[in-house]
């Protein structure tokens, strides 16, 4: 039994190198690569702000969706499903002390290269007329982007295009603000719904370079292991 249990432990030494290694591999691999699409629906009556309520919840398990909050807003009539929100300054002035808002925070080692953002908005009648989104960056007073559009009184699909943030950019939190202004009714509602924000969650360099490391191992590892077997194709 001793002579049977030394020969085994001979045979799967030689294996467990190349296991740990894909394994580690494997794993890095999948956390430098994080993108997708988060979608904000607002499931419930009235529509949930709550992130964890989401239809499909945006926690990417490398950055932090928050919540939706209301600033100097009203809280709608409590439209199914949606976004709703009232009392909008009724001026052709814009108001930028009212907006709802939501970030997205990367975790650290982590940062945010941003790619796109899309919703359905529609008014209610007297709601408001003019509607902007502005996207700012790392905490920054300044809008890295700001986009107008007229909010519909069918539902519609807007699109805000940014110019997309990249690793240089090095961005770890956005916060996305919308307004509404000019209507002719204060308590007349805005309704935004399906917000879906495009975004990859990268990790910083020094785990790209792991990544790298791991990898250049691997190689190394098998082509000495084909070299010791003699093989002509390694």
């Amino acid at each position: 039994m001793a002579r049977t249990g030394t020969a085994l432990h001979l045979l799967i030494e030689p294996r467990m190198p190349k296991l740990t290694l894909l394994t580690a591999i494997l794993l890095l691999a999948g956390v430098a690569s994080s993108h997708a699409s988060f979608v904000y629906d607002f499931p419930g009556t009235p529509g949930s702000l709550v992130a964890a309520n989401q239809t499909v919840p945006p926690q990417d398990g490398h950055a932090t969706f928050s919540d939706w909050t209301r600033v100097n807003l009203g809280n709608g009539v409590g439209t199914s499903d949606v976004l709703d929100s009232n009392f909008w300054n009724t001026t052709a002035i814009f108001d930028p002390t009212q907006y709802e808002s939501f970030t997205i925070t990367a975790d650290a080692g982590y940062h945010l290269d941003l790619q796109l953002l899309t919703f359905d908005q529609t008014r209610i009648a007297g709601g408001p007329t003019k509607g902007r989104i502005s996207m700012f960056l790392n905490g920054s007073v300044v809008a890295y982007d700001t986009f107008d559009y007229n909010p519909t009184a069918s539902w519609q699909n807007k699109t805000d295009a940014f110019v997309p943030t990249v690793d240089a950019d090095n961005v770890t939190l956005v916060e996305f603000q919308f307004y509404g202004w000019n209507g002719g009714t204060a308590d007349a509602s805005l309704l935004i719904d399906n917000v879906t924000i495009t975004v990859a969650i990268v990790p910083e360099p020094a785990i790209g370079a792991l990544v790298d490391c791991f990898v250049g191992l691997a190689v190394l590892h098998s082509r000495r292991g084909c070299k010791g077997k003699g093989h002509s194709r390694c």
